[in-house]
């Protein structure tokens, strides 16, 4: 009875509920910080020598209830975008042709986990990239698991491989439409923007995550142990386990090609014609239904996978609302540039480059409570956008201080579901778990900052 009633005292607050508890501070705190605003200038930017402190508008009772809906409204386009996302994928996903690449790549390595592991993980990286990896990453824990009771090794290593691939992916992607994408719409940004830089970034992030995770692999098969969960024993249904996996066939083929064309297209249209969020939403319903069409999908089908997909979208889709409501009191309350101003004061002193920096442990403490990337680009981007202009930091540089600190705290954040189903999935307490992660979290911390520091002094924009 003890321990049951620890773990209650110990239970995680839902993100629901510490984002109506951060609305709610906020709505006090407009009765504590004064008004202020800076003045803008013609590009867009604020001028940073130009705070000046205006009438304050404290939120009543009706404005803390209001919020909520209006923080909805005001994030229609995305959560519509979030929608259109999840069921363009969801048909994808029916046909088979990622499960169809994974298990290609499996038998081709001949389960070689030196060689199918690194596959895997780019595979992993380049749905995380995408924006959907961490979702469909614990999709393929099953599978990934009876290769490794086949290779002697254990869960740990297997959800190294699609959590550290796909997440990896998604921290430092150059098309991420949760949180890149989006954090470049709401500062103002060119969709896909810095693509080249972003894109090398990620490479070079991935390459890290597959060296870690081989790093793993290598200690625990000559010395299993080693291994922080224990070795999966073999069945005699491990050995045959390839002979069940699907094959990869000219359709799938076809809709995996058809999944870069579409985000070609949204990068041109994103970089030559001003093309948005919406516009985002409009190219996975194409692909959704292009996928299903060559994967021999009927209408009903096609149908019934674009709605199972956007189901999976409407938790992170209340999210952003939720978290925008945070965003509607301070706008109301002419809070954002005092908050701004203030926040800001502490980095003044500091040289930019470091103030860089300084942006991405910031968003490293928000990104602990708010584990939604979009929800937390809603609640942060609004203030770190123009908080940027006043340090003399691009503000494309402050977008990867947030998207950083919103992937990487992904790995160990205890609200997080994803992360939290796949290593249950594996079988990894979580402690465990944060023993593993922790190395890699302050490896690829430094590294971020390192970046931040350099690509900030060098005037990345």
């Amino acid at each position: 009875m003890q321990k049951n009633k620890a773990k209650k005292k110990l239970a995680v607050p839902d993100t629901f509920v510490i984002l109506f508890c951060l609305v709610i501070i906020i709505c006090i705190l407009t009765y504590l910080i004064p008004g202020g605003a800076y003045d803008e200038l013609e590009n867009g930017m604020v001028d940073p020598d130009s705070f000046h402190f205006v009438e304050s508008n404290p939120a009543t009772f009706g404005d803390f209830l209001n919020s909520f809906i209006r923080g909805m409204q005001g994030a229609a386009g995305t959560i519509f975008a979030c929608l259109f996302i999840g069921g363009g994928f969801g048909i994808l996903l029916s046909t088979g042709a990622v499960d169809a690449l994974l298990a290609t790549a499996i038998r081709k390595t001949q389960g070689n986990y030196k060689y199918i592991f690194p596959v895997v993980m780019v595979v992993m990286a380049v749905l995380g990239a995408l924006g959907t990896g961490n979702n469909v990453a614990i999709a393929f824990v099953p599978i990934l698991l009876v290769l490794a009771g086949k290779l002697r090794l254990d869960g740990m290593a297997i959800a190294a491989v699609v959590y550290i691939g796909s997440n990896t992916g998604f921290s430092t992607s150059p098309a991420n439409p949760f949180t890149v994408l989006l954090a470049q719409d709401i500062a103002g940004l060119p969709q896909m923007s810095g693509g080249l830089v972003r894109t090398i970034v990620c490479i070079c992030f991935t390459a890290i995550g597959i060296w870690y995770t081989l790093r793993y692999c290598n200690k625990i098969r000559k010395d299993p142990s080693k291994s922080i969960t224990g070795i999966i024993a073999a069945t005699d249904e491990d050995v045959n386990s390839n002979d069940v996996m699907i094959r990869m066939t000219p359709a799938h083929i076809v809709n995996m090609l058809i999944v870069l064309a579409v985000f070609g297209v949204y990068a041109y249209g994103g970089v030559k014609l001003g093309w948005g969020i919406t516009q985002l939403g409009t190219c996975m319903l194409v692909m959704g239904l292009l996928c299903g069409i060559i994967g021999r999908l009927s209408p009903n089908e096609i149908s019934k996978r674009f709605g199972a997909g956007a189901k999976t979208m409407l938790i992170p889709s209340l999210v952003i609302g939720f978290a925008n409501a945070i965003n509607v009191v301070l706008s109301d309350a002419n809070l954002l540039h005092s908050i701004v101003y203030f926040c800001t004061q502490p980095l003044m002193n500091l040289p930019t480059a470091l103030s860089a920096a300084g942006m991405y442990i910031v968003n490293c403490i928000i990104a602990i409570p708010i584990s939604s990337g979009s929800g937390q680009c809603y609640a942060v981007m609004p203030i770190m956008a123009p908080a940027a202009d006043v340090l003399g930091v691009s503000r494309q540089v402050a977008i990867y201080a947030f998207q950083f600190a919103d992937g990487f705290c992904n790995f160990i954040t205890p609200t997080n579901g994803l992360m939290m189903g796949t290593i249950a999935l594996c079988g990894i307490p979580y402690e465990k778990w944060l023993k593993f992660i922790g190395k890699y979290m302050l490896i690829v911390s430094v590294l971020a900052m390192i970046f931040l520091f350099f690509a900030s002094m060098l005037g990345w924009s």
